[in-house]
């Protein structure tokens, strides 16, 4: 889980600009009412609870799992949630491994078990999930990675799947992880790309021991790095491998999450694959579907001390309030999680310590997290699942690990799990998280899957600000999902940025609509929205609530 390297001289620089520079603010006032959510899993119909397999033998899929994904599959427009799961390691003649399970939304905080009858079993040990309308056909499918194989399951509408993996012409075997649909090569289509893991076969795993000589889980540098996978959609539900072709088939990296958006600043989107214990990978779009890694020169490869991150999870947005989108990867224990300052001209600086991180997080090893506006005050807050990889709490270190939840005060991320209700206090071995707006009243809930305990479905019940929600639209059907999508609004003499990305987290699809805090203001006074096709268009004095734009229309 770890690993070496030097930081690139722009990172260095840029970090010591980045102290300089960092944009300042007010932030609430210590009186703001606490963010605050409640657990409210049981009393919704929700009892998942992620099947690891395990035999005791320390299999490495087993600590690994536990995705989640958000989806509208029914087209009512409420989210309805999709918990991936695991399965036998090694499966006895005729035995079948257990669905992923999927929760249909009925409202008022009702959901009900529609697994059987939605025909998405999932792969043989399922991991994540990503959700996209791949044939652009208006309805939103699903894309699920696994340990032994992956599935692409179309969304055929009256409340059924079909799986179209072979007909689609993308079944592996690799260890697929996070993956996230995006319109790489600008063709108005969803393209595909996944990130891939190692390589592990139960039958000839090593014996890796505690210190204590007994068994315990193997480390990733154990196993051979398998290399990712970039998936072009050619229409009519076909796609093409272009790993080779387009750059990203590079050996040696070990990709656990993924986020896609434009962070270099020039046309295209671009790829961040979060890597455990290796460099972390930024693919820059040149064009024609050709991408070149250019971590290292825009400083994400490694930490601000040259260290390789055993990067978990990912997530961007502007945390200091300056315009430009940071990122954040979640990352090992006694490491905490780093935070990578946008300074512009697609370079970044280590901003961890001045951000509040690695206070805040070093004590935890972070797997899914979330940039999201939990108060609604129109600054990003931080929320992130916790739990150990390495089963030593008999020799003093923790296993299951409190969550995290850091609030955006100013530009700097303050340690506000303590008040934000008792799901938080409980140590859990938690692994995915997503974030959306699950009942539609404006605050984002979240749910989180852990290997230990039950899923949480986490309501938002924080007396915080207005908010306005985009539900943006592509100009064509094959591009309702307008990843790269930037917001501009401002309210009240202040202006936020966010950017709609593809992907996120750690094994785990988000809400893809856009949440604009509003604080205590009833409109946004200016909103400009720049699509990926170019388009620039400007709205104003737009209320609270929720509206959908699409490209070419005014919002409604």
């Amino acid at each position: 889980m770890k690993g070496g390297g030097k930081a690139s001289h722009v990172a260095m620089v840029g970090l010591a600009t980045g102290l300089l520079a960092i944009a300042s603010g007010d932030g609430p006032p210590t009186s703001s009412p606490p963010i605050s959510f409640r657990d409210v899993s049981s009393e919704a119909g929700v009892s998942f609870r992620f099947d690891n397999g395990s035999r005791g033998r320390h299999d490495l899929p087993e600590i690994m799992g536990g995705g989640v994904a958000l989806i509208d599959f029914d087209t009512d427009g409420d989210l309805d949630v999709y918990f991936c799961n695991g399965g036998p390691i090694e499966p006895k003649p005729g035995q079948v491994d257990p669905p992923c399970r999927l929760y249909r939304n009925e409202g008022a905080w009702r959901f009900v078990d529609v697994t059987d009858q939605a025909g998405a079993p999932g792969p043989g040990y399922a991991m994540g999930a990503a959700v996209g309308d791949h044939d652009g056909d208006g309805l939103d499918d699903l894309f699920v990675t696994g340990w032994r194989d992956h599935r692409l399951y179309r969304n055929a509408g009256g409340g059924r799947f079909e799986d179209v993996t072979d007909r689609a012409g993308i079944g592996s075997d690799l260890w697929s992880t996070s993956a996230a649909f995006a319109d790489l090569d600008g063709d108005g289509d969803l393209d595909l790309y996944v990130a891939t893991y190692l390589a592990y076969d139960p039958a000839r795993a090593p014996f890796c021991a505690a210190p204590d000589g007994r068994r315990d889980y193997c480390g990733p540098e154990d196993f051979a790095a398998q290399p990712d996978r970039l998936y072009r959609n050619d229409g009519h539900g076909r796609f093409t491998d272009v790993s080779k072709s387009s750059g990203i088939d590079r050996p040696g990296g070990r990709g656990l999450g993924v986020i896609v958006l434009d962070l270099v600043g020039d046309p295209g989107l671009d790829i961040f694959v979060a890597n455990d214990g290796t460099a972390c990978r930024l693919f820059e779009n040149k064009g024609g579907l050709r991408f070149e890694d250019v971590a290292m020169s825009a400083g994400v490869a490694m930490d601000g001390r040259g260290e390789a991150l055993a990067g978990m999870g990912v997530t961007t947005g502007d945390v200091d309030d300056d315009g430009r989108i940071d990122l954040c990867v979640s990352n090992f224990v006694g490491r905490s999680t780093v935070g990578f300052r946008a300074l512009g001209g697609g370079t970044f600086a280590d901003a961890s310590e001045i951000w509040g991180l690695v206070r805040a997080t070093r004590p935890v090893l972070g797997f899914g997290l979330a940039l999201a506006d939990l108060d609604a005050d129109g600054r990003l807050d931080l929320i992130q699942a916790n739990g150990h990889v390495l089963d030593r709490e008999r020799l003093g270190a923790s296993f299951a690990m409190k969550p995290s939840l850091l609030r955006n005060v100013g530009g700097r991320l303050v340690e506000a799990a303590d008040s934000a209700g008792p799901w938080f206090a409980r140590p859990i071995l938690g692994r995915g998280l997503a974030i959306g707006d699950l009942d539609g009243d404006g605050r984002l809930d979240a749910v989180v899957s852990a290997l230990d305990a039950p899923a949480a479905l986490l309501r938002n019940v924080t007396t915080g600000g207005r908010s306005l929600t985009l539900d943006l639209v592509g100009r064509s059907p094959a591009a309702i999902q307008p990843i790269g999508a930037k917001v501009r609004a401002t309210i009240g003499g202040r202006t936020i940025v966010r950017v709609l990305a593809g992907g996120g987290s750690y094994l785990a699809a988000s809400d893809r609509r856009i949440h604009l805090g509003l604080g205590q203001a009833r409109q946004v006074d200016r909103l400009e929205v720049t699509w990926p096709s170019g388009r620039v268009e400007v709205w104003r004095d737009l209320p609270a609530g929720t509206l959908r734009t699409k490209e070419g229309t005014a919002p409604r």
